[in-house]
């Protein structure tokens, strides 16, 4: 087994079985589905990561990973198991869960990735400063992006005619985000990178706090 493959299981293992156990003991059914959403969001994480190096062909391509491929794999992994709430004999009614599933998801991906990069640094004092600015920016950033795609789920669902359509532009939105804060973050207005995961969380937030299921279209 290579080293990166070892590192990769051994954090699953390690994140994941301890919250499968709790995953276990809850009662509450939303509770349970939140901590599988973030233990798939962990795994989610080690995936993407296989499925870009396959696409990474060249150097050249690198950029274009960052700013198109990836962001395409990654929202793409992170979001997969969303589409189980389309089951209509098991989920009628889609309720708000949904956007925290969504984001635990994209979170759960973020602790991998961020893991992963603080092990291949020199693991000095600097980088314990940058391992926190990535759990404030990036992290922030992968939970909200795959929040994208369960609010739209969320507002959707009752339109049964354009969802085939609306799952793939949720998609793509959450893609195109994803490319720009990538995009932004090498240019000189990586500020505004760093200020939208923080303006997604609250613009969410709100949405949580204010939505009532009647505000969904029939």
């Amino acid at each position: 087994m290579g080293e990166l493959s070892f590192r990769f299981i051994s954090m699953i293992i390690t994140i994941n079985i301890p919250l499968l156990f709790v995953a276990f003991i809850l009662g509450d059914s939303d509770s349970r589905r939140i901590v599988l959403f973030f233990c798939w969001g962990v795994f989610a994480g080690a995936l993407a990561f296989v499925l870009n190096n396959q696409l990474n062909s060249s150097w050249e391509q690198s950029q274009r990973m960052t700013l198109s491929i990836a962001p395409i794999v990654e929202e793409i992994c992170k979001g997969l198991p969303l589409l189980f709430f389309l089951n209509e004999k098991k989920y009628p009614h889609i309720t708000k869960v949904i956007v925290f599933c969504a984001m635990v998801s994209g979170i759960g991906f973020s602790v991998q990735e961020s893991m992963y990069y603080f092990e291949l640094s020199s693991q000095e004092l600097g980088d314990i400063a940058v391992l926190a600015a990535r759990s404030l920016t990036t992290a922030l950033m992968h939970g909200m992006t795959t929040a994208v795609i369960g609010i739209g789920f969320l507002l959707l669902y009752k339109q049964k005619f354009i969802m085939i359509t609306s799952l793939f532009a949720l998609f793509a939105l959450s893609a195109s985000i994803h490319a720009l804060f990538n995009l932004l973050l090498q240019t000189k207005l990586a500020f505004i990178a760093m200020l939208m995961p923080i303006s997604m969380f609250i613009g969410g937030w709100l949405f949580i706090k204010k939505y009532r299921p009647d505000n969904a279209g029939d």
